[in-house]
């Protein structure tokens, strides 16, 4: 029947042997008129019909972690002739999910050194359907007069009104006149309560309210030699890297500061760390203050500790306290653990420097004499 050959001419053009042509086609081509060549300038008309968007939002910010949570969000679309309801709402949700994302979360991060950041999907970070909240969606229908049905278009126009309609509200919530995408935690906090201030140089800022575990401890010492040696090797970076546990590399970075790489372990949770260290109330060779702060994977730190020198005769009496406190990962090991494990660093800290002192090399840790054995480290 020519129906027949008609529909496997256009559904199943395989089955026709080969040295048959399909039976039916026809090609044509439709232009509205609306729809010129460029002009000298280059200039033309893209489309013959375009759809309109009206978004309006109510959004809130936790003022104490800069959270930014979408309470409503409105999105009208006048698509013309609707030719599938579904589809079209199918379209606005994915350009309403893609557009979340970045207003919100994603963000190209590089270091001052100029190392990209995020560059896994741990670090760049997409919304799921945890973050996106249901739209209201709704429609208007004005049939567009250039196109045969009457439509117009519809499907990514989210993708553009959506991350203003955000910033808007996020910028009219803070009270700001300027604000930049993505709308992360860490640049609405910024708003709110100003860039963090670094530590004065010698000093650690004590935070408002206490984010992490805090620790304190005190002791002494004693050195077999006179204070003034003990002073010299308490300011000489190469001394430090030999005593201090875990270093891997110490560095003067300016007038009595430091930069040091440290691995440190806490019971199950074992990590490297990024330190920096600052000394202050320096007088030598009897006291001096030093303050820091360490970050890594695991979690950071910072605190501050005093440190006297005394003579005394085997040498110096070398007494010590501090007060730090850490989050993170690390803080999530036992409360008793992790005073232990303070004491038992400070402790091999200042063993080491005594060591030093007697002209006795310090003596390597248990794991780097294991790897000397299996010759991974010398």
């Amino acid at each position: 029947g020519f129906s027949r050959i008609a529909g496997t001419s256009h559904w199943a053009p395989g089955a026709i042997p080969q040295e048959i042509e399909p039976a039916l086609r026809e090609t044509v081509f439709w232009t509205p008129p609306q729809l010129t060549a460029p002009s000298e300038a280059d200039e033309i008309n893209s489309s013959g019909a375009y759809g309109f968007i009206f978004d309006f939002c109510g959004v809130e910010i936790d003022r104490d972690t800069g959270a930014l949570r979408i309470d409503k969000y409105v999105t009208m679309h006048d698509a013309g002739r609707m030719l599938n309801p579904r589809l079209i709402d199918g379209q606005v949700r994915g350009g309403f999910s893609q557009a979340v994302g970045a207003a919100l979360l994603e963000e190209f991060a590089y270091a001052r050194d100029g190392s990209f950041l995020s560059g896994t999907f741990a670090d760049y970070l997409v919304p799921t359907t945890c973050e996106v909240p249901d739209p209201v969606i709704l429609h208007m229908e004005t049939p567009s007069p250039f196109t045969p049905l009457g439509a117009k278009g519809v499907g990514e126009g989210n993708n553009m009104s959506t991350p203003v309609c955000l910033a808007n509200a996020g910028a009219d919530a803070l009270g700001v006149a300027d604000i930049e995408w993505p709308l992360t935690k860490s640049r609405l906090a910024a708003l709110l309560h100003g860039e963090e201030r670094a530590p004065r140089r010698g000093a650690v800022a004590t935070p408002a309210a206490k984010r992490g575990r805090a620790l304190t401890g005190e002791g002494s010492v004693m050195v077999p030699a006179p204070p003034q040696a003990v002073w010299g090797m308490l300011l000489d970076p190469n001394a430090l890297a030999e005593v201090i546990p875990g270093c891997s590399g110490l560095a003067l970075t300016g007038p009595n500061a430091y930069r040091a790489e440290v691995t440190i372990g806490v019971g199950p949770v074992r990590g490297a760390y990024h330190a920096e260290v600052w000394l202050a109330d320096i007088d030598p060779p009897r006291s001096l203050t030093l303050a820091g702060k360490a970050t890594g994977a695991l979690g950071w730190g910072e605190g501050e500790g005093w440190v006297t020198l005394s003579p005394a005769p085997q040498g110096t009496s070398v007494g010590y306290r501090y007060e730090a406190e850490i989050g993170g990962k690390v803080a999530s090991v036992g409360g008793r653990m992790l005073d232990g494990v303070a004491k038992l660093l400070i402790g091999q800290f200042f063993r080491a420097l005594a060591a030093r002192a007697a002209g006795e090399a310090p003596r390597p840790s248990l794991l780097r004499r294991l790897l000397r054995l299996l010759g991974l480290a010398r």
